[in-house]
């Protein structure tokens, strides 16, 4: 079984002991997302930054490659009476829309899981419309996370790199895809909040 269809029913118990950066997370998306947006959410997960997006936007697309995720998505999308979402399974390395579709690309906690980064940023940067913000929150996890992160590894957590908010930028700003803005969120672990508008 697949490390993220085995913790999706546990999965937002964790967000909830990281509470303060997910509560930011979640409020800073809010706010960058324009009134009447079209939104895609790539490894969304069980959706919390879709739902963030949806309270202000024409549609959000909440995408994931664990069903499991997307299962407990659905269930709360139903839960909290949001008509705005659709769900679908996707790969953040080819995600089938045409150039230019989405205001906004939303990506959150998944650069630092994967081999080559970048190539996942440049397919995000794709399909998002000139003038669109790319938002890509991720934990800074270097030297940070201690128990909580030592028990993710135990069960199976096999995350590609470890940043630090510094290389985090770094690394976005080596993609080649525009000026890349980020805002530290401190707390249990840190959160370096990307923004890359398309110009």
């Amino acid at each position: 079984m697949d490390f993220w269809d085995k913790i999706a029913g546990f999965y937002d118990l964790a967000e909830a002991v990281n509470g303060k950066v997910y509560g930011e997370m979640l409020s800073i998306t809010a706010r960058l997302v324009p009134k009447g947006a079209r939104v895609l959410d790539c490894a969304a997960g069980t959706g919390a930054l879709s739902f963030a997006a949806a309270k202000r936007v024409k549609s959000v697309l909440c995408t994931d490659l664990s069903e499991k995720m997307l299962k407990i998505a659905k269930i709360k999308a139903k839960t909290l009476d949001v008509t705005n979402i659709s769900f679908d399974t996707r790969n953040i390395f080819d995600l089938k829309d045409n150039d230019e579709t989405y205001d906004i690309v939303i990506a959150g906690n998944v650069l630092h899981l994967l081999e080559n980064p970048a190539g996942a940023v440049k397919e995000l940067y794709r399909v998002l419309k000139p003038n669109g913000k790319l938002l890509l929150p991720t934990f800074t996890t270097k030297n940070k996370g201690g128990k909580m992160l030592g028990l993710y590894k135990l069960i199976g957590f096999k995350p590609a790199a470890e940043y630090s908010p510094a290389e985090y930028k770094a690394m976005l700003k080596n993609c080649g895809c525009g000026r890349v803005k980020t805002k530290l969120i401190e707390g249990f672990i840190p959160c370096c909040y990307a923004v890359i508008i398309k110009g």
